[in-house]
This record gives structure tokens, sequence and C-alpha cells, in this order.
């Protein structure tokens, strides 16, 4: 059951990606992430390439989503390319951690099959905001 559901996060993340040019200047949905709160929401985001580095990561996209509907505790996150599985960067990593301590609990999937996933406490073992 835990796998199906994996799985079901991970086609959701990949139906997201939309890779398209918005303008000369921004370029959008090269990555996509999903995550899955404690309240059993899914909320979802894309990339954003800007030609000034003022883009921002699926991820925080997403988070952005959540944060809005008034979440802040997620339980699992998946973020691809196409359909590659994606570590998040370590911007997203240390933005996942300041939201909250539970979110040092939050599965982050590294592989379907077979099935594999890290908990963000696991990617930040020593991390300087105990």
């Amino acid at each position: 059951m835990e796998n199906e559901f994996w799985w079901n996060l991970y086609d959701k993340a990949v139906a997201n990606c939309n890779e398209r040019e918005i303008s000369d200047s921004v370029f959008v949905g090269s990555v996509s992430a999903v995550i899955f709160t404690e309240k059993g929401n899914i909320y979802r985001g894309v990339s954003v390439d800007t030609a000034c580095s003022m883009g921002y990561c699926a991820e925080r996209n997403a988070i952005g989503s959540m944060l809005t509907a008034g979440e802040s505790a997620i339980n699992k996150l998946v973020a691809v390319r196409n359909k590659e599985i994606l570590m998040p960067c370590g911007v997203c990593r240390e933005f996942l951690m300041q939201l909250g301590k539970k979110n040092k609990e939050t599965e982050i999937l590294v592989s379907l099959s077979p099935l594999r996933v890290v908990k963000l406490g696991e990617l930040l073992p020593y991390y300087w905001n105990k």
C-alpha cells in the first residue's frame, strides 16, 4: 500500500511537469514537486527559471501554496525532472527545516523500484538550528 501511495505522488509530479518558455527571460516547469501534508492535502509546484537568477525551485513553489492554505507540516515530498526523481537542493532543504521541527521527519522519495525514502533530517544530520 505504501508503495502505491508513493507511485501516486510520483505520477502527480510527472504530470505536473510542463516545460515552457513564458518570455525570453523566464522558463518554467522543468522540475515539478508534489508535497503531501500532515493534514492529508497535496500541493504541487513547478520551477521558475529566470535570466537574472530571481527564480525558485518547484519545492518552494509547492510550499508557498501550502503556506497560503494555512499549513506548514509536510509528511512526504517528491520532486522530478521529466520522469527522473530528484533530491531537494540545499536551499530547499534549509527552507523545509526552518518551517518547523516536525519537518525533519519529512520523507523524501529517492527511488520507486525498489522503494527507498529518506527523511529530511538524514539529509541534514548536523543541522545548525537545534
